[in-house]
């Protein structure tokens, strides 16, 4: 498929291009290691222009920091190796966790900082003197490599982020209607919830990669942020639609007058987002309001008010994502909040961070290191540096993967394959080789296929390595002085030095999906007790924000647990639901007469101390009976408050929680809960 796959050819020739006129400018320049400016270009290209430019700013800035960290260690540790293993390791695992706490972008710089200061330090040990030198030239190197990698994709054929963004926002709408259908008029229906928010969880990367895309598309951006907050509060009101609707259907119940009817109508205005018109919102948000009932106790008529409450609301975000969507598709900012149905600020960073995990992960690749370092020097082994770099890389390189292993032996398989092609080259083509065309010419037989690899992130995986490696080990210079000794001495060292990262992640850190997937459920647990609490953000979309990341990030660890993990039944949807009602609640019950407010402050209590003891525990445990009690009296005793905003908001956070936390209890009974 890629042999025939235009848009690939076109990649691959356009980097491949970019790749050679770096290697030229670095040969004429008589850089140290033109080289690298050639394997910038690989490193830095992507298929698309933000990316490139992104990747490109952020691999400039960790070199440049690299380099001072360099200059600091080296001069004063030279002396003393193991005390500069050491430095050198501490530093990797410093820049690690920073670059592990940064999900977007951003954390490459920091990553990249880590292991460059192994390639400029390692290799200077036997001449720390020019060790200044040494740095210039490999930022000289870095920044040539960019400068060309970014001006090749922006002046020749520079594909857009555009097209792929709407194309993922109008797949996102698409699957967010599909299951709003379902749930509307087939009741229940989970299928793609766990793929939507894992989608939300990569849009704040897109964000970044569309504002450096163009500067024209500035507007889009800041579309495409406030359309990421109003998706982000979709999620739980569609699920929270779920479960009115099988409540009120149970049993083979017809819905209210007037409700099937409703419903059947938004799910045929959500089949076409882009023309979903204003005129068509407002008569269904006036039919919503037409079809709320009194509230007298029944247990039905409460179920229908907080239906009604969530369709409206689900009516309203609708409406504001495909005006949102209108404007990506033009290029053009969001009209004025003003003209907004649901007010939404700005987020901010409402990611989750694991910081143990994070410290973890990074401790790992500096023991991982350490302990090379320690046995190179132990050996006295004089080419064992090159193996403390590549060590350093692969330690890094895989950190935020739950078990990295086998993503680095396959690293290892790759750069086992490129040291074969290279020694075919130097040994075998190089000495025919007398000028630069010759050499472009050699080196498009196997630089352009491998330039198809790099244009799909799966095949990347496989093309980065080889591509990279292959470039280190060709080693191009403007003298031929190739020698079969010294080749095999690098080229065993890599291998041992990746062989040697890869038994030491996986007697230290290799860990699986599982024990990921329950670390962040229990982080789900701690979010929600603190919450019931009054401690942390109580900001409802910074909350939705957060506990949906938790879900994007737990969704395909889910997927990887054993069968029958009863971490797995966790839905961390219907968990970002309660804290919704949870805070809710704490909003309302100010609102409210003594006597109730002393009785939701209770039921947070019971709230807090359920979540507490899963945490304890380590396993999903059955909410205690008591709080349930609590929870009906409460309803009871709400309905009769004075009609008003506070009123609805307990009454719809009570019997949220109540749902939520025992859906297979609720019974409908003549006169109300029972």
């Amino acid at each position: 498929m890629l042999l025939l796959d235009r848009q690939a050819w076109l990649f691959s020739v356009k980097t491949f291009l970019a790749a050679l006129a770096a290697l030229y400018i670095g040969l004429a320049g008589n850089l140290s290691r033109p080289y690298w400016a050639m394997a910038t270009v690989y490193i830095v290209t992507q298929p698309m222009l933000g990316p490139t430019r992104a990747k490109g700013v952020y691999r400039i800035v960790g070199t440049l920091i690299a380099g001072a960290a360099t200059l600091w260690m080296l001069p004063h540790l030279v002396e003393t190796p193991l005390l500069l293993s050491a430095a050198m390791s501490l530093w990797l695992s410093a820049c690690l966790f920073i670059a592990l706490l940064n999900r977007g972008p951003r954390g490459y710089a920091f990553l990249l900082a880590g292991y460059t200061t192994a390639f400029i330090g390692f290799p200077a040990v036997t001449s720390p003197d020019t060790i200044f030198d040494t740095v210039v030239a490999r930022s000289e190197e870095i920044i040539l490599g960019t400068v060309v990698a970014v001006l090749f994709a922006s002046l020749f054929f520079p594909s857009s982020a555009r097209p792929m963004l709407r194309a993922r926002i109008g797949s996102w709408m698409g699957d967010a209607a599909q299951w709003c259908r379902q749930i509307l008029l087939r009741g229940q229906a989970h299928g793609p919830r766990n793929r939507l928010a894992a989608d939300l969880v990569q849009f704040e990367a897109l964000i970044e990669f569309l504002r450096r895309d163009d500067p024209r598309h500035a507007g889009s951006a800041v579309s495409m942020e406030r359309l990421r907050e109003r998706m982000l509060l979709m999620l739980p009101v569609l699920s929270s639609i779920a479960d009115r609707l099988g409540a009120l259907r149970a049993g083979g119940r017809a819905l209210p007058p007037g409700l099937e009817p409703l419903v059947q109508d938004i799910a045929q205005w959500l089949e076409h987002p882009g023309r979903a018109s204003s005129a068509e919102h407002d008569a269904l948000r006036a039919r919503i309001l037409a079809l709320k009932p009194a509230v007298d106790g029944e247990l039905d008529h409460l179920l229908l008010v907080t239906l009604l409450l969530r369709l409206e609301e689900l009516v309203d975000l609708w409406q504001d994502c495909a005006t949102l969507q209108d404007a990506i598709e033009h290029g053009s900012a969001p009209r004025d909040t003003a003209h907004y149905r649901v007010r939404a600020e700005r987020i901010g960073d409402a990611r989750h961070v694991d910081y143990g995990m994070a410290l973890f992960s990074a401790a790992s690749a500096g023991v991982a290191l350490m302990t090379y370092c320690a046995l190179w020097i132990g050996l006295g082994w004089e080419g064992g540096g090159n193996g403390a770099m590549m060590a350093a890389v692969a330690a890094a390189f895989f950190a935020a993967q739950d078990d990295p292993a086998p993503s680095m032996l396959q690293f290892l398989l790759w750069a086992i394959v490129a040291s074969g092609v290279a020694a075919v080259y130097l040994f075998g083509v190089f000495p025919a080789v007398h000028d630069f065309g010759s050499l472009a010419l050699v080196l498009a037989v196997i630089f352009l296929p491998l330039g198809l690899l790099l244009h799909r992130p799966k095949t990347a995986l496989i093309g980065l390595p080889l591509t990279v490696n292959l470039v280190a080990l060709l080693n191009v210079q403007n003298t031929y002085n190739a020698n079969i000794q010294s080749f095999i001495n690098s080229s065993v060292a890599m291998f041992i030095g990746i062989g040697f990262a890869v038994v030491m992640t996986r007697v230290f850190r290799s860990v699986g999906a599982e024990w990921t997937a329950r670390r962040l459920v229990r982080q789900g647990w701690v979010t929600l007790a603190e919450a019931a609490e009054g401690h942390g953000q109580q900001d409802r979309q910074r909350f939705a924000a957060r506990m949906l990341d938790l879900l994007g990030l737990l969704a395909p660890r889910l997927a990887a647990t054993p069968e029958g993990s009863d971490i797995a039944s966790v839905d961390m949807l219907t968990e970002a639901r309660i804290g919704l009602n949870i805070l809710q609640l704490r909003r309302a019950r100010h609102g409210l007469p003594a006597a109730s407010m002393q009785a939701i402050e209770t039921i947070l209590d019971d709230v807090a101390a359920h979540y507490r003891a899963q945490v304890a525990q380590r396993r999903p445990l059955p909410a205690p009976p008591a709080l349930q009690a609590r929870l009906e009296a409460s309803l009871q005793r709400v309905q009769t408050v004075e009609a008003g905003k506070a009123r609805d908001e307990a009454l719809m956070g009570v019997l949220g929680l109540r749902y939520a936390l025992f859906p297979e209890q609720l019974a409908v009974t003549q006169g109300g809960v029972s």
